[in-house]
């Protein structure tokens, strides 16, 4: 049965999405794609790990870590990040971190 009044059980509400300014995408590894009440929690969120996720750039690029080409690659070595193939582990510069190093 089709509901007439769809209207009636919906409302419109207005949300923001990271947007990396390389490739346009917004879902994290898993396809995701989260939410946020303003522009800076949505910064805040993905630029909040220390140990990976995006980059922000001083120029004002925001990059994501799910896709892995050159373009990507070179702006997170630029902030001392070095993605794993499976962007699962993240290694700064003279620091392993997220792997283990016998």
């Amino acid at each position: 049965m089709i509901d007439n009044h769809a209207e009636r059980h919906t409302r419109p509400v207005a949300c923001y999405v990271p947007v990396c300014s390389l490739c346009g995408g917004s879902s994290d590894e898993e396809g995701f794609v989260h939410h946020f009440d303003s522009p800076a929690e949505a910064l805040d969120y993905v630029t909040a790990d220390a140990d990976g996720g995006w980059t922000l750039t001083p120029g004002g690029l925001l990059v994501c870590d799910t896709v892995h080409d050159t373009a990507h690659e070179d702006i997170h070595a630029a902030a001392g990040k070095r993605m794993s193939p499976c962007a699962m582990t993240v290694t700064w510069d003279n620091a392993p971190v997220g792997a283990f190093h016998a």
